[in-house]
């Protein structure tokens, strides 16, 4: 593909920068900056709502008026257990994922490529930064997820990570995913980075960074250039971009002179590109020139060529104004997987679910805050002579009125000597709307999430049916939210088994695959002698999906209970006991569950499901089977007709003796013969006939099907 000219320096003035045709320049940096700071403030709404979950739930003018009113600081967190419980839920339905093919044809890259995923989900600890993204979307309206290849030649080569939101900006145009949203023109990773790190990585920079990081103090003349040394073009340069650059965004955003810290610009953008594409009946694949089934194909006309303009995703770094790497990638998509909750109408801007929760927390808090002063405050009835203003005074009494430890002295020498000098009481009664309010606001927090008292572990509805009802409604108030999640996850590790299949495109691939017996070496990009592909990951790539796999106790609790009563159902047949009985201790928490199982299947003589050699030789075995009873039920077929032949052909024998008895009787009763002679003879004759073709069919009969049998 042939990037086009986009991003390039469009400001006037080229000496700024060198980026090349339709690379990232810093013009378009400062352009990207500018637009990231204009888009909606949604992430200040984003921190209010985590500090909520956090228990910082009071305003700077509510601590002053709580001190000034001697009370305590407190606030009664209950925005927390209502979310941990729907993040609870998420860790309880938390599937794996598999990898499948839609034919046959691919079934081996399919079993190879879920292999490798299944290994990548361990050693990456891909539902972790799945679960922090699912976090961050139901508090702040947003997670994210980063789909990669690990830069440590130690590690394992993929990562899985989870992003935190404050250091991800995208483009606001690109609305439906951002991943793969061809709207959404780039995607940007803000962060701080120590100095040596960047050095470490990028060596050929280190004369730039060090002296950005140092304030140009070092070696530089007093207009900036750096004369009598061989990189002084370049630092001059540099020099003149930081200084422009600061105009847009201010120094201390991206440099930490200090801490020796700079801040790294990670921007993935889309360029449009040409590209010839091959029409394959209803897939349209880029035009390999490299691969001689292509070549073939064009060369006999079979196929049909044509150019379109697609998009191509480049990778530029900056360190602050300085460009680090500018390269053209392979990928379809961008690496980085937004996880939102809900999207403003307005603005499109990101929330979750404890925006909602504020405002009946923040009721709660402070009608409990009022019943707190309420308990403390005292009213104060005295004369204005009542106290010798020698020792105290009036606003002394205010002031200490609430303390346990409260002294006042009276006056001995004041009017009403008769009367109390002091009276202190407390007359403000708890007004029910107040506990009553709090009690709405309470469930009102529950309400928002769409979480109800039975799913928070208290259980007010006693009866099964109310209750499953209740935790269905409550699940179907999440469920856009959990769409959204669904959606997003998927996308997550279909990025990386796209990271996978780029590794698996070497030319005869030995990967083994199974374990113990199970164990066998898949060829992937392998041809046969006659030139055909066989298992051509570049060809599956387009046809394999992914399919969630339910693997939590609870899946597994709910699978057992439903093979129990089927077992229990089938009492009678030892057949279909011996099939479920493997499946039933494969769903337990056995340790060794899948030893047990496997050993039952080989006491009843059933193959292992996971042993593909030992499953086509059981079904080969059956169609064999099934192949000779065809054959046995047509030959019995045959002999019965056989049969049926030879009876017709004795009756019709024995018509025609019938026939001849007959004409023999009248020529012996014309001849004379008495009549009752001649019957006594021929009734003797017919029974002898009779018994003999009787002997001869059954005869027959044993001798066909025997033969048959056989």
């Amino acid at each position: 593909m042939k990037p086009t000219t986009q991003y390039e320096d469009r400001s006037g003035d080229t000496s700024r920068d060198f980026a090349g045709k339709g690379a990232f320049s810093l013009y378009a940096l400062e352009r990207m900056l500018r637009d990231c700071m204009e888009q909606p403030e949604w992430r200040l709404r984003a921190k209010l709502a985590n500090a909520y979950y956090d228990g910082k739930q009071l305003s700077e003018t509510q601590r002053w008026n709580i001190r000034q009113e001697d009370l305590e600081e407190r606030a009664i967190n209950l925005i927390r257990p209502v979310i941990n419980s729907v993040l609870g839920q998420e860790a309880k339905s938390r599937t794996d994922v598999k990898v499948e093919a839609d034919d046959d044809t691919h079934a081996d890259v399919a079993e190879v490529t879920s292999s490798r995923l299944k290994e990548l989900e361990r050693e990456t600890r891909a539902h972790m930064a799945v679960s922090e993204a699912y976090a961050s979307m139901v508090k702040k309206g947003l997670g994210w997820v980063h789909v990669s290849r690990s830069s440590d030649p130690l590690a394992y080569p993929y990562r899985f990570e989870s992003v935190p939101v404050d250091e991800m900006w995208w483009d606001w145009r690109g609305q439906k995913g951002v991943t793969l949203d061809h709207r959404c023109r780039w995607v940007v990773r803000s962060r701080m980075v120590d100095l040596d790190e960047v050095e470490a990585g990028m060596p050929e920079h280190r004369a730039i960074l060090r002296q950005s990081v140092s304030g140009w103090s070092e070696g530089m003349d007093d207009d900036g250039s750096h004369l009598g040394q061989p990189e002084s073009y370049a630092l001059a340069s540099a020099y003149e971009n930081e200084s422009r650059f600061a105009l847009t965004v201010k120094k201390w955003d991206w440099l930490d002179s200090a801490r020796k810290m700079i801040r790294l610009y990670e921007v993935w953008y889309r360029v449009p590109a040409e590209v010839v594409v091959l029409h394959l009946g209803g897939r349209n694949v880029p035009y390999d020139a490299k691969d001689p089934r292509h070549v073939e194909a064009v060369a006999r006309g079979l196929v049909k060529l044509s150019k379109g303009i697609t998009s191509q995703v480049r990778r530029a770094l900056y360190a602050g104004p300085h460009r680090l790497i500018d390269e053209g990638t392979t990928k379809r998509h961008f690496p980085y997987v937004p996880f939102f909750a809900f999207r403003d109408d307005e603005d499109s801007s990101p929330y979750g679910l404890i925006e909602g929760m504020i405002a009946p927390q923040d009721e709660y808090n402070e009608r409990r805050l009022r019943v707190q002063w309420m308990l403390k405050a005292r009213q104060v009835e005295m004369d204005s002579d009542a106290l010798d203003t020698t020792f105290n005074t009036i606003d002394d009494i205010a002031a200490n009125v609430m303390r346990p430890d409260f002294v006042a002295i009276t006056n001995p020498n004041r009017m009403n000597r008769n009367q109390t000098a002091i009276k202190i009481r407390n007359d403000l009664q708890m007004q029910p709307e107040q506990f009553a309010i709090m009690a709405d606001s309470k469930e009102l927090i529950q309400a928002t999430a769409g979480r109800y008292t039975n799913q928070l572990g208290s259980a007010q509805v006693q009866s099964g049916i109310a209750n499953s009802m209740l935790i269905e409604q409550g699940e179907q108030s999440m469920g856009e939210m959990n769409d959204n999640y669904s959606y997003a996850r998927r996308i997550a590790f279909e990025l990386a088994v796209d990271e996978i299949l780029e590794d698996l495109k070497g030319e005869r691939t030995q990967v083994p695959v199974g374990t113990g017996k199970t164990r066998r070496v898949v060829v992937l990009n392998d041809w046969t002698p006659e030139g055909m592909p066989v298992n051509q990951v570049g060809d599956a790539h387009i046809k394999t999906s992914l399919a969630e796999v339910p693997n939590t106790p609870a899946y597994r609790q709910q699978s057992q209970q439903q093979l129990a009563q089927i077992i229990q159902a089938l009492g009678n047949n030892p057949q279909a006991i011996a099939v479920l009985a493997p499946a039933y201790i494969e769903s337990t928490s056995v340790n060794n569950r899948e030893q047990v199982a496997a050993d039952l299947r080989k006491v009843s003589g059933l193959p292992d499901p996971s042993d593909k050699e030992a499953v086509a030789n059981a079904e080969k075995q059956q169609q064999g089977m099934q192949q000779a009873q065809m054959e046995q039920q047509a030959q019995l077929a045959a002999a019965t007709l056989d049969v049926q032949v030879s009876a017709a052909e004795r009756n019709r024998a024995s018509a025609q003796q019938a026939l001849a008895n007959a004409a023999l009787i009248q020529q012996r009763i014309e001849a004379g013969e008495p009549q009752a002679n001649v019957a006594e003879t021929m009734a003797k004759t017919e029974q002898a006939m009779r018994e003999a073709a009787a002997a001869n069919e059954d005869q027959i009969l044993e001798q066909v099907l025997a033969e048959a049998a056989a």
